[in-house]
């Protein structure tokens, strides 16, 4: 019933433990490289990215420099500002105790503080 040590060959054995004991280090060793690239991949996904957001920014430039002199030439066409502004007024006015209506509120002009 049980194989007694004498009828295995002693070199199918040594070489069955060389080639088990072999092949676990290699795997050791092959996942020992593949958690060292784990501090490599944020460096690449940020010079990726970095290349990415310049990229846009380059596009991107010619058109909000257009636009900032557009905002700077005529501050009364951005509406949500003037919007804002109005509604910053009206509660101003209405805290200071001023009854003023919504419909007579208007905002004529916009200037810069210093």
């Amino acid at each position: 019933m049980f194989l007694a040590l004498n009828d295995i060959p002693w070199s199918e054995a040594l070489s069955n433990t060389a080639i088990g004991i072999g092949t676990v280090f290699i795997m050791l060793i092959f996942i020992s490289l593949i958690i060292s690239c784990f501090g490599i991949f944020p460096k690449l996904e940020k010079s990726m990215a970095a290349k990415k957001t310049a990229g846009l920014e380059d596009k991107a430039a010619p058109l909000s420099a257009k636009d900032t002199a557009k905002k700077e030439a005529n501050p009364m066409d951005d509406a949500e500002l003037v919007a804002v502004i109005t509604a910053a007024v009206y509660e101003a006015s209405a805290a200071a105790g001023l009854s003023t209506s919504r419909d007579n509120l208007v905002v004529r002009s916009i200037r810069r503080a210093r």
